[in-house]
């Protein structure tokens, strides 16, 4: 009996102490459970904050910039190989563009001749000198990709309608037509005379003739009517009416 109790007095220690080291290793293994579970939640706190730790570390470039090899660029600018261009310019070698020089194409338009010139080339073409004509019409105009002036004059007999170029004055058309035309076989009783219908034009406008260059004095029938129709040129103006050949009066009248 007393074996017994001195038996169970001494596994008494040893089950304590065998309890115990079961629950230091229980313990033991719990630590490192969570130990492991705190080390994998901030490993993956760590990776989603790479990004921001990359993006601050990482080299910045601004908005409308171009950043290629840590070299900046301002916005509006091209940057290649470190050359800057300003806005507005083309850099092409590193070769600034002058925004304000002039193309050859806007040039193309600009008459090399002035307009006396061109009259002098008409009047030579025509074979008469500036006294003995009178200008209606001096004209610059631009057609089929060249300019060219409308050169346009008068004398008591012909009309004369000249395009000189404004390169080097030479006669492009030139035209000419007399200034009365009037058929003989409109004319006859009851119709009024080429003078007496310039005088009803003249008086009309209030003009004398010393003051006037007739651009055209024609005679024509229309719906079975004589008229004359009468221009000329006074004052840097054209005038234009119609004459009823048989009355003498204006059936007509305009002014440009």
């Amino acid at each position: 009996m007393r074996e017994s109790i001195y038996y169970k007095r001494k596994l008494r220690p040893a089950m304590i102490l065998i309890m115990s080291m079961a629950v230091l290793l229980l313990a033991g293994c719990g630590n490192k459970n969570i130990q492991r579970d705190n080390s994998s939640q901030e490993n993956q706190g760590s990776q989603a904050e790479v990004p921001e730790e990359e993006n601050k570390d990482s080299q910045k470039s601004q908005p409308g910039t171009a950043n290629e090899g840590g070299q900046k660029s301002q916005p509006g600018t091209t940057n290649e190989g470190g050359q800057k261009s300003q806005p507005g310019t083309a850099n092409e070698g590193g070769q600034p563009e002058d925004l304000n020089q002039q193309s050859p194409a806007g040039s193309v338009n600009q008459p090399k001749i002035g307009a006396e010139e061109a009259k002098e080339a008409a009047l030579k073409h025509a074979g008469l000198t500036a006294p003995e004509v009178t200008f209606i019409k001096e004209e610059l105009d631009y057609e089929d990709g060249k300019t060219e002036y409308d050169i346009e004059f008068v004398t008591s007999t012909a009309r004369y309608e000249y395009e000189i170029s404004a390169e080097d004055g030479a006669v492009l058309e030139s035209s000419q037509e007399p200034v009365e035309q009037v058929p003989e076989n409109l004319l006859g009783p009851g119709v009024v005379s080429v003078d007496q219908a310039k005088e009803a034009a003249l008086n009309h406008a209030g003009f004398t003739p010393e003051q006037v260059a007739y651009i055209k004095v024609e005679l024509e029938q229309d719906d079975g009517a004589l008229q004359y129709e009468i221009e000329f040129y006074a004052e840097g103006k054209e005038y234009s009416s119609a004459i009823n050949a048989n009355t003498g009066a204006v059936m007509e009248y305009e002014m440009e």
